[in-house]
């Protein structure tokens, strides 16, 4: 594999992910919460923080995104 494919799979981390959140009721830090950016945006309810899945900052996912879309943010 090149280099810089290499390079770019390791940045494809959950510390990295645009739908992780920050958390302090967790060992790591981290939850991953994909169930709550996937909820359309009008009607988005964030649950308890336990809800959310407790991730490693080096872990990886099919769903991971560099950023999400949003009101403020030119694509």
């Amino acid at each position: 594999m090149p280099p810089m494919t290499l390079e770019r799979i390791a940045v494809q981390c959950c510390k990295s992910c645009a739908h992780v959140l920050n958390s302090d009721s967790s060992e790591t830090q981290l939850r991953c919460g994909l169930g709550y950016y996937i909820q359309p945006p009008l009607t988005r309810k964030q649950g308890r923080m336990d809800s959310y899945p407790v991730v490693e900052a080096h872990e990886r996912c099919g769903r991971w995104r560099e950023s999400l879309k949003g009101v403020l943010k030119r694509d």
